[in-house]
């Protein structure tokens, strides 16, 4: 199956706001430590671009649908800012495509009750899709007290959380995203879809376990190239996981033709490619 050619309703479930203004922030933020661990110094600064640009970039590769966090990443415990993108700035992103983009709200667990309203306004109001938080910069594990009302929100909106897991790649804590604590947030909000971004690595098979565990834990493979998945992780893809795992690229870590390319030469088949690329995403994001 060629995965280039337009012919599957891809889904990418994270792609970070890309517009001059938001890549400017982000070079300018922590997450810069990404490029510089990539040897890539335009990663962030060099992929600005208009929303109709990004739409003919979907179209050229066969992506049907990209989902746009608000982007919120605490600088608390590293010597350069983090970054936190607006929701009312993806949300302009997303009127430009709203048949193309949707949004994620962005959680910052120190914004309280405040940003749980904002939760609630961003679903209900501009149709967001869910929530998206990445713990590492807050240093706060993702079991930790203050998500939870945030967690609860999401559950009674009928909305997933994506949870960055695994390493962070920028020089913070990488504890945080241990993927074991995401068990108590499965256990304790059984009817919470959550979404555990970036495989888990270097601790891919407790993400494993706990998507085979929890019917309400799906694991997406943001931020990691397919060439580097563990077999392990190829083979839940294949097997008991095929229903539970969804692809994502947190662009422009990640580009779209390269990883599609490269899900093509995994030869894994129709059925399951149709899965990991744009079923299990429609499903948990009722998309």
């Amino acid at each position: 199956m060629n995965l280039t050619n337009g012919t599957m309703d891809v889904v990418d479930v994270w792609v970070n706001p890309f517009t001059d203004d938001a890549v400017t922030r982000m070079a300018d933020s922590a997450i810069d430590d990404i490029a510089d661990l990539v040897s890539d110094d335009e990663l962030y600064r060099g992929a600005g671009q208009t929303p109709a640009e990004f739409v003919d970039r979907m179209d050229t590769h066969g992506v049907d649908t990209a989902l746009i966090p608000a982007l919120k990443f605490d600088g608390r415990t590293s010597p350069r800012d983090g970054v936190h993108l607006s929701e009312r700035s993806v949300a302009e992103i997303c009127s430009e495509a709203p048949d193309r983009f949707r949004g994620l709200v962005g959680i910052d667990p120190f914004d309280g009750m405040e940003g749980v309203r904002r939760l609630e306004e961003y679903v209900v109001d501009h149709d967001f899709v869910g929530a998206h938080l990445v713990p590492h910069g807050f240093d706060l594990e993702t079991n930790h007290r203050r998500y939870y009302p945030f967690y609860a929100k999401c559950a009674e909106l009928g909305v997933p959380v994506m949870i960055q897991i695994g390493h962070t790649a920028v020089r913070m804590p990488n504890d945080p995203g241990r993927p074991e604590y995401i068990d108590d947030i499965a256990l304790e909000f059984p009817d919470l879809e959550i979404v555990a971004a970036n495989i888990g690595w270097p601790w891919t098979s407790e993400a494993i376990a706990l998507a085979w565990t929890h019917p309400n834990v799906s694991i997406a493979t943001t931020g990691h190239a397919p060439q580097h998945w563990e077999r392990e992780f190829v083979d839940f893809i294949r097997g008991r996981g095929k229903s539970s795992v969804m692809w994502g690229t947190s662009y422009p870590t990640l580009d779209l033709e390269g990883t599609l390319s490269s899900v093509s030469d995994m030869n894994l088949g129709p059925e399951i490619e149709r899965k990991l690329l744009s079923e299990n995403a429609r499903r948990v994001f009722d998309l």
